[in-house]
């Protein structure tokens, strides 16, 4: 008896993985047949980036979206198309090279309103340039080592930006070498240098 409360005290102090994004895609066919998603999965295709992330999870919002009153799903302005682009590159990378390997799209891009409303930063990558929030499958660990050890190396000329929230989810961006945790600050980046 003791042993399995010892148990379940250790367990309920671990933290809780990030949850997969609900499924939406019944959401995301209805959504489809009024807004035109044809030109943007294009302009992927030409730089042969279309699927490395699945159109649906690339044009999530923020999980507030029902609360913010919002879409649930967005493509961003044609004028951030190129940051999308080197966003995908990034993560194109990062899957060959099996950094990341199984995960889901959680969050792209937000517009100014929605932002503000899901408490964003007021100058979120999300909604300036581009950034994409991911949701590890399976042992995120293993991911966690490998994206710091990537960032640390080679985070500066990708101009790669890279965050852990609370939530488990993982952030990336291309708007600036930085890593940054739950504070906002460095000082508890998952990637900072434990001594």
């Amino acid at each position: 008896m003791m042993r399995t409360l010892a148990l379940l005290l250790l367990l309920a102090a671990l933290p809780a993985a990030a949850a997969p994004e609900e499924d939406d895609a019944a959401l995301f066919d209805a959504w489809v047949k009024t807004h035109s998603v044809a030109d943007f999965e294009e302009d992927l295709a030409k730089s042969e980036l279309n699927g490395v992330v699945p159109t649906r999870q690339l044009l999530r919002t923020a999980t507030d979206w029902k609360k913010c009153g919002a879409e649930r799903f967005e493509i961003p302005p044609r004028a951030q198309w190129a940051d999308v682009k080197k966003v995908l590159k990034l993560v194109a990378e990062l899957k060959k090279r099996k950094v990341l390997e199984d995960f889901e799209g959680a969050s792209g891009y937000r517009n100014p309103a929605l932002n503000r409303c899901a408490a964003g930063a007021p100058k979120s990558s999300h909604t300036i340039s581009f950034a994409l929030d991911i949701v590890p499958k399976g042992a995120g660990g293993a991911d966690e080592q490998r994206l710091c050890e990537f960032w640390r190396k080679e985070g500066q000329a990708w101009n790669m930006g890279l965050s852990k929230y609370p939530s488990g989810r993982i952030h990336l961006d291309v708007s600036g070498w930085r890593s940054w945790g739950a504070d906002h600050t460095r000082a508890t980046s998952f990637c900072a240098v434990r001594r």
